[in-house]
């Protein structure tokens, strides 16, 4: 009877737990504002004003993201460097593959919705953004 009780609590766990699908990254698209950042050790960091949101721009498995400085009149600034992805999937997972010109490294989305995102990366550390709907910028950097 314990196993059977075990199996079928593994067979709800699993079945709850909700995984990403290609089809979900197009939500990548947008300005993201970070919420908190959650260290290896479970400590957090909360933040609760940010002067800068980052902007993703993501197509056909490729992407870019830079930093969106808020200005306090209600308007922006965008910076010039483009920090460059890619996404892989591996083992049902994927994966945003970060390029600069001084590193490389991974981050895994382990949540996407249109509204949240959580990336993990490879030290463990998890952030948890929010999708800033009040804030519009077109593809060439210009508020629409």
């Amino acid at each position: 009877m314990k196993k059977v009780l075990s199996c079928f609590i593994l067979f709800v766990l699993f079945s709850c737990s909700e995984t990403i699908q290609e089809s979900d990254l197009q939500n990548l698209n947008g300005i993201w504002e970070i919420e908190k950042v959650k260290l290896s050790d479970e400590t957090e960091k909360e933040y609760k004003v940010n002067e800068a949101v980052e902007q993703i721009q993501f197509e056909n498995k490729k992407g870019i993201r830079r930093k969106v400085r808020l200005v306090y009149n209600g308007n922006f600034l965008l910076n010039n460097v483009i920090q460059k992805f890619t996404i892989e999937e591996k083992d049902n997972s994927f994966y945003i593959l970060n390029h600069t010109e001084f590193s490389d490294w991974k981050e895994e989305i382990k949540l996407l919705t249109n509204e949240s995102l959580m990336l993990e990366n490879e030290q463990g550390m998890k952030y948890y953004y929010k999708k800033r709907t009040d804030i519009k910028i077109g593809k060439d950097g210009k508020e629409i």
